[in-house]
């Protein structure tokens, strides 16, 4: 069943690609990672490189959480993506119209620029 959900996932995700707009500092090397990821996942990445000024105030505007703020910023529509989500949880925000936006720690994963496990959506 779950394989069943990632195929038809996979397939909404390349017939109606959701463009994701991803707020972060070029120097941020997972940063790079986790967007390719996500890329070769079916997404689309517009990047918008600013600086820490910028990206803060973004988050501020957003109205995300200060104690679940990450290295980037990932905005759909009016939702945002904070951290290194899984594919999963991208899904979820999108299905859940209640919700604001997802995210999840920044744990050992993030680090090498890899989805995390675990994430929570913000209502």
């Amino acid at each position: 069943m779950a394989k069943l959900a990632a195929l038809v996932i996979l397939f909404i995700t390349i017939a109606f690609p959701v463009e994701l707009i991803a707020y972060y500092n070029p120097n941020c090397k997972c940063c790079h990672k986790y967007f390719k990821l996500l890329e070769e996942k079916g997404y689309s990445i517009k990047r918008v490189e600013v600086d820490s000024e910028i990206l803060f105030r973004k988050k501020d505007e957003l109205g995300i959480p200060v104690d679940k703020r990450s290295c980037h910023t990932m905005v759909i529509g009016d939702k945002f993506i904070e951290g290194h989500v899984p594919s999963e949880g991208i899904e979820a925000l999108l299905k859940d119209k209640s919700a604001r936006g997802v995210y999840s720690p920044h744990g050992t994963l993030s680090g090498w620029g890899m989805e995390e496990r675990e994430y929570y959506l913000i209502k």
